[in-house]
């Protein structure tokens, strides 16, 4: 699933092979590259010794389209042609990907298809995903489930996307808010918790009348069992005036990110900009953390932490929800479970998931610890709606974590490292890289074997649009050990995907780069 399992840290913690001693530009570099039909956003996936249906046994790489397709490759034949394709356009009968010249900036490529990362249950063999549509015209959005070892139909293969939810907020009709496939954007990972697929949904860069979505189905007859809305209730007053306020907005998309589940079952997700009352006994919860549980049928709300700015960030779209939570191990907060998450703002919140802290206007002090990675703050001196650009250092997906060190790169500032000391974050970095990342700042996981040779491995997409991926020494980053354009002519990434992250397995680091999979590895 989207950074390895549902921690949402971003620790691949079993990596034998990749040292900080062998990855260099002489030792390490491009050594495959597999070709999809179509744009790569989800995070490609990757299944070892899987044992096939004709009897083989490779090691996988299975990658997701926009173009409405799903590949497997054998990550160990460079080049090959896939073990198996599957494609849900079908042109002659009038099914097609979505087109995405309707509104927001969706940096699709020119359609919509398989956006969010998806989810592989080992245990049953079978990769969840969703898939966008247009069906003569008319948008449709379907849960796909198929077997890893063949690409077809898993169980019943697929069902429609169809829910609704109480409430009189913006897009109600009669009381009941209906999910709206043409708006709502899946860029969520999907993930699993307590025996249901999660799958999570967004907007289109806020276009149109949406709000957040987050269901939960059986993996098995792919039947809905419950759905949640963070935003159902009309509100008469709204920090903004867009098109979903007022009653609307709150969307899952968490910069790619999955909800994070922990060992008890407990689901945490970040509502984005949208409505807020929960703290005066309202229903609405934009721009704020989520702790919920599965209950049978239906969603609970367990917990919130809300920004004491939210109307700040809500108003000049430096939204909480442009990352998702990072559920931190006990040794993090001295004993204390902890969760991290930052916004567009670039601000680090930390958290004590056992009393998210709820939502006090005159500050943050009931949480553990917020400080800003970025150096401009919201501020009513704000001109203009969006507060973006290369003055801002906004942050997405979620914080990564290792070995009591935690790291965050935000827009225009170089990677930033952070050390834990008696339950709380250094309140200046330990350790800053010198490369500066662009516009979408970094996604950053971590490769070591336990506690000794740890990498922080970061996808940037620059300003020129090329996508380079970085690996720094992960005790101490401001030692850069090698980036594909070192050697560019071996190792260049080509046209880099928004929110991209990379994959960490086997001595081996995957990532995508427009309708490209490539795959870094030792040379010899």
């Amino acid at each position: 699933m989207w950074k390895g399992d549902s921690s949402g840290s971003g620790l691949y913690g079993n990596e034998s092979k990749l040292t900080p001693a062998n990855v260099n530009v002489t030792q390490f570099g491009k050594l495959a590259s597999f070709q999809a039909n179509g744009l790569i956003i989800a995070q490609p996936l990757y299944v070892s010794n899987l044992k096939m249906s004709d009897g083989t046994t490779h090691n996988v790489i299975i990658v997701a389209t926009e173009h409405d397709s799903v590949y497997a490759f054998d990550a160990d034949a460079p080049g090959s042609a896939p073990l198996w394709e599957r494609d849900y356009v079908d042109a002659a009968n009038g099914v097609t990907t979505m087109a995405d010249n309707f509104g927001g900036r969706t940096t699709l490529g020119g359609e919509v298809g398989i956006t969010g990362t998806p989810y592989i249950d080992s245990n049953r063999g079978a990769i969840y995903f969703v898939t966008t549509l247009s069906r003569n015209g008319t948008p449709e959005q379907w849960l796909r489930a198929i077997d890893i070892t063949s690409g077809q139909d898993f169980g019943p293969g697929s069902t429609k996307i169809t829910a609704s939810v109480a409430g009189d907020g913006r897009g109600s009709t009669g009381g009941e808010i209906a999910f709206d496939p043409s708006v709502q954007n899946q860029r969520a990972g999907l993930t699993e918790a307590d025996g249901a697929v999660l799958a999570a949904w967004g907007s289109f860069s806020d276009w149109g009348v949406y709000h957040g979505w987050l269901m939960a189905f059986d993996p098995a007859t792919l039947l809905m069992k419950a759905v949640f809305n963070p935003t159902p209730q009309s509100q008469s007053v709204d920090a903004a005036s867009g098109p979903s306020d007022y009653g609307g907005g709150g969307a899952f998309w968490q910069g790619g990110a999955a909800p994070s589940v922990d060992s008890n079952g407990n689901i945490y997700l970040n509502a984005a900009d949208g409505s807020f009352d929960a703290d005066t006994g309202g229903k609405n919860y934009g721009d704020t953390m989520l702790k919920l549980s599965l209950d049978g049928s239906s969603f609970q709300v367990l917990d919130s932490f809300t920004p004491a700015n939210a109307d700040c960030i809500d108003l000049h779209d430096l939204e909480l929800g442009s990352g998702g939570v990072a559920l931190l191990p006990a040794d993090a907060g001295s004993g204390t479970a902890l969760a991290a998450a930052y916004n567009k703002e670039g601000r680090l919140f930390l958290v004590n998931r056992s009393k998210l802290g709820g939502f006090n206007a005159g500050g943050d002090s009931q949480i553990v610890q917020e400080f800003m990675v970025g150096a401009q703050e919201c501020s009513d001196g704000i001109l203009g709606d969006v507060a973006e650009g290369p003055g801002w250092n906004r942050l997405y997906g979620n914080p990564a974590y290792w070995n009591e060190n935690l790291y965050a790169a935000a827009s225009n500032m170089p990677l930033k490292q952070y050390q834990f000391q008696g339950g709380m974050l250094s309140a200046s970095p330990v350790a800053v890289s010198s490369s500066v990342y662009g516009l979408r700042g970094g996604n950053i996981v971590v490769s070591a074997n336990g506690t000794q040779n740890g990498i922080a491995w970061v996808y940037e997409k620059s300003e020129n649009s090329q996508g380079i991926l970085h690996a720094y020494d992960a005790t101490n980053v401001s030692q850069e050990l090698w980036n594909s354009n070192m050697n560019g002519g071996r190792d260049g990434m080509g046209t880099g995907i928004g929110f991209g992250t990379p994959v960490v397995v086997n001595g081996k680091v995957i990532t995508a780069a427009d309708s490209v999979v490539n795959v870094y590895g030792e040379l010899q």
